[in-house]
């Protein structure tokens, strides 16, 4: 044994996990969906804050409370254009079988998988803090040719570094799922139902059956959770401890499977 395989994790076979990371990396930056998707993102995000700045009046919640708002208006939708990125970061090579060769060169699977829904999740986190802060800085400027005072203070930070936390986990979601089900229009359009159509059904249930139920369950759904790590604390809808076992239930739900799968199935 060579002191370059001792020295390699369990469960990569030979190759270290730094080397799985940085081959993950590489396929992540080289494919063009990676830099398509980003570019939808930063463009929907300074769209969306130009017009926020330049037509919403900050009324009593004062400069900064709106700046916050109209910063991360954006995110619900961005979130599916990561969600994109996250599943066709898996989708891809299944469709062109080149997981194959990257199973081939990590034995145990396991490892290739949590690598790319690392530099996805990392990726899809310095997008958002680039969206939440551009768009604050944008809007704040835009508030300042108005004469309404905006200012980043603590709460504000976290707000801000809140909107990237919930894009990362977003990412690592779409990994996830993407392996689960193997295909990335499949993943997509369960992605899409997650996050827009079941907010929708479950408000239509309360509200047509008065459901109490439906509303709790509605708080808990990957979008609404995910929300309250970009809400100010006096207007989230659950402490963000709850929102944080909430969004952590989501990610096992596909990662447990997906793992499982991944290790037993014919790729």
């Amino acid at each position: 044994m060579t002191a370059a395989t001792a020295a390699a994790p369990a469960g990569t076979g030979g190759v270290g996990f730094g080397r799985v990371l940085r081959s993950e990396w590489l396929k992540l930056v080289t494919v063009r969906s990676t830099f398509w998707t980003t570019a939808v993102a930063l463009l929907l995000a300074a769209l969306t804050a130009l017009l926020f700045g330049a037509a919403v009046d900050p009324g009593s919640q004062g400069g900064t409370a709106t700046a916050l708002d109209g910063s991360t208006v954006s995110l619900s939708f961005v979130a599916l254009v990561v969600g994109v990125l996250g599943v066709l970061a898996i989708g891809g090579e299944y469709a062109t079988l080149q997981i194959r060769s990257s199973y081939t060169a990590v034995p145990r699977r396991w490892p290739a998988l949590v690598a790319k829904a690392l530099v996805v999740a990392a990726w899809s986190f310095v997008l958002g803090a680039v969206i939440t802060f551009g768009s604050f800085g944008l809007i704040a400027v835009l508030y300042g040719g108005k004469g309404v005072s905006v200012g980043l203070d603590g709460e504000a930070v976290g707000v801000l570094i809140g909107g990237a936390v919930y894009l990362a986990v977003i990412g690592a979601f779409a990994v996830g799922l993407g392996a689960l089900v193997r295909a990335s229009a499949a993943g997509i359009t369960v992605l899409t139902a997650l996050l827009f159509v079941a907010p929708i059904i479950l408000a239509l249930i309360a509200g047509a059956l008065q459901a109490e139920w439906a509303l709790h369950a509605n708080d808990l759904l990957l979008s609404n959770a995910g929300g309250v790590l970009f809400t100010r604390p006096a207007e989230a809808s659950m402490a963000l401890w709850a929102a944080l076992l909430a969004l952590a239930g989501w990610l096992a739900v596909v990662w447990v499977p997906a793992l499982l799968l991944t290790q037993h199935r014919d790729v």
